[in-house]
């Protein structure tokens, strides 16, 4: 018997001589025991060492032990993360390069900062008006703001955007960043639900009358973008808006939707290797 290790996958090809039936049928279930198991390994560990530096993280943001400095494409600031996260984020460098110094940029689906922070910072004169619905995660959003002196810049919306003006459970993952409207999309990677809280939801077009109209908009938001953007169709046609999206092509199925909502609006899609920029046309 030839074995042959393909990333995660477990091939056996069989040569030509006798085998016993009972062996083969052996052989076949602990091979398919083994790819099973070979195939949750890497979202098992990638699910364990996110959990425990999300737990470290979790008690850093509520004693406000440490902060460290967060080098991203787009410039610099403080932050409770451990980490240096986004600090070869595509997108977030090609935002920095096309936001003038006074844009007014909307971050949907901000969770801790990142963007919002690193797009403040780097210029004065910039209005960042960012959303985020899950309450653990909006407060360690305004650690953040908070330690870098950026509250005149960044407004926090502690709510999501959707398709109407509700309320809606919000499942909160283990791992923060998959949180979402959608069970499944918040179970990706090993994860699990850890609760379930009820979080208000707004269309974007509600948001817009009380507040400055977006230049570019960022859209992260874990599968629930069709919808973010059929909330906002009188902002889409009146104000076009640049576009910053990251898709989630291969585990959830919003692209398809989110190209026809932006080409019925005359948008032009330029996609990249991790995100799409979408421009008015």
């Amino acid at each position: 018997m030839y074995r042959h290790i393909l990333g995660t996958k477990y091939i056996i090809k069989r040569v030509n001589r006798p085998t016993p039936v009972k062996q083969c049928v052996q052989t076949e279930r602990w091979t398919e025991r083994y790819q099973a198991a070979t195939e949750r390994l890497p979202n098992q560990i990638r699910h364990t060492a996110a959990r425990l530096y999300f737990q470290l993280a979790r008690f850093n943001y509520e004693y406000h032990l440490l902060t460290r400095t967060n080098q991203t494409p787009a410039g610099q600031f403080r932050s409770y993360e451990l980490l240096n996260r986004h600090g070869n984020d595509s997108m977030l460098a090609a935002m920095a390069e096309f936001c003038g110094p006074d844009a007014t940029i909307y971050d949907i689906g901000a969770n801790v900062g990142i963007y919002t922070l690193a797009l403040a910072s780097s210029a004065k004169g910039r209005r960042l008006i960012a959303f985020e619905p899950a309450p653990v995660t909006a407060e360690q959003l305004r650690a953040n703001v908070g330690c870098n002196d950026l509250e005149k810049q960044v407004h926090i919306h502690q709510c999501a955007l959707g398709g109407t003006d509700d309320e809606r459970p919000f499942y909160v993952s283990t791992l923060p960043e998959l949180s979402g409207f959608d069970r499944q999309s918040a179970t990706r990677w090993g994860a699990s639900v850890a609760e379930v809280v009820s979080v208000p939801v707004r269309r974007l077009d509600t948001i817009q009358e009380t507040m400055p109209a977006p230049d570019v908009i960022k859209l992260d938001v874990e599968g629930a973008g069709p919808e973010v953007l059929r909330g906002g169709q009188a902002t889409i046609a009146e104000e076009r808006p640049v576009f910053f999206i990251e898709p989630h092509e291969e585990e959830l199925s919003e692209t398809q939707e989110m190209q026809s909502i932006l080409l019925g609006h005359d948008y032009r899609i330029e996609q990249y290797d991790d995100y799409w920029r979408c421009l008015p046309v």
